[in-house]
């Protein structure tokens, strides 16, 4: 994953270098967002028949170097996902592809349940079983559950029954996201014609950090009005609930910030694109510094201190997009947050 974050990185600052105001032939906003947001979705498409393959390596020969390298490659695959998360139109939305790659939020343990009634089973899921099946046993969650839950331990995982259940919903996972990508490329002519999609493209971004600060930190946090429960946030089985939100951060500083400061830059308004990027280049530095996991800093002091600090960094930021950027372009909301994707 560090490798893919430093590549769209480079296209990042390229992108942001580039002299809107002098060429004729640059790309507009929202050729830049199609542009980045493409390669975005190729990542995460690789790192998924990356899972797929670490997955079956597994599964052929278990051993304890393979079960570190196909844990590795679920967080990677994981984290592609987060980093184009705040695209929330379009190809994604097609069949619930967006709750297909991570059912959540979770309320009632649907993605245990299902995993737990697949691994009862006569006879082993394919690839298609999952297809047909509930999003709950399709995504990242379910995998997670098999890698992380307390009910499982690695000799679980290599049992046939588990690992024809993890190997079907990695092929599953590779398949999606690839036809996502296949579609986001489809999906560019109407994209770059359709002037509204400049607005549908900004309101996801508010959005996606409206659910970043009031559902993915505010509720497990306890700061909605009620207890903290660790058990709302992502990813709390294997810890990784903060390096989750990061790469939510990095994906929006690779494939979003850099269409906002050309469009701000023809808006005659680049002093708020740099307020933005300083302050979002702040929040990734606080959140690269927490603990992984957000469920034991809830009873650590200090390291609650540090969660408070980043959700109040994301709120910030919410607030420089959604209100102030928002309002010098005069953007009309025209959808409200919602629970999960």
């Amino acid at each position: 994953m560090i490798a893919s974050l430093r590549r769209l990185s480079l296209l990042a600052c390229a992108l942001l270098a580039t002299p809107l105001s002098f060429a004729t032939d640059t790309p507009t906003p929202r050729e830049m967002w199609h542009g980045a947001v493409e390669l975005q979705y190729a990542e995460l498409s690789a790192a998924s028949e990356r899972l797929e393959a670490s997955a079956a390596r597994f599964c052929q020969s278990p051993d304890e170097a393979l079960r570190q390298r196909l844990e590795n490659d679920w967080l990677s695959a994981y984290q592609a996902w987060q980093a184009v998360r705040f695209i929330q139109f379009g190809p994604v939305e097609q069949n619930s592809r967006g709750w297909q790659l991570q059912f959540w939020p979770d309320r009632k343990n649907l993605v245990g349940s299902k995993v737990r009634g697949w691994l009862k089973a006569a006879e082993a899921p394919d690839a298609q079983d999952i297809a047909s099946d509930s999003v709950a046993i399709q995504g990242f969650p379910a995998l997670e559950y098999l890698l992380y839950d307390d009910a499982m331990d690695e000799q679980a995982l290599s049992d046939p029954g588990a690992c024809s259940l993890m190997q079907a919903i990695t092929t599953h996972l590779a398949d999606t996201t690839s036809a996502l990508h296949r579609d986001w490329q489809a999906f560019g002519e109407h994209y770059l014609e359709t002037p509204d999609y400049t607005e549908t493209t900004l309101a996801s971004a508010i959005q996606a950090l409206e659910i970043l600060e009031d559902k993915r930190l505010g509720e497990p946090m306890g700061l909605k009005g009620a207890p903290a429960n660790g058990y709302l946030a992502e990813a709390w089985r294997s810890g990784q609930t903060v390096r989750l939100v990061e790469s939510s951060l990095e994906g929006l500083r690779t494939g979003f910030l850099p269409g906002l400061t050309a469009l701000l830059r023809e808006a005659d308004a680049l002093p708020l694109a740099e307020a933005f990027r300083d302050q979002l280049d702040k929040t990734l530095v606080q959140a690269s510094e927490l603990p992984p996991g957000l469920v034991p800093s809830l009873e650590d002091e200090e390291a609650f201190r540090g969660l408070q600090s980043l959700y109040l960094d994301i709120s910030q930021l919410r607030h420089l997009l959604g209100n102030e950027i928002a309002g010098e372009l005069g953007l009309v909301r025209g959808f409200n947050s919602s629970d999960g994707d």
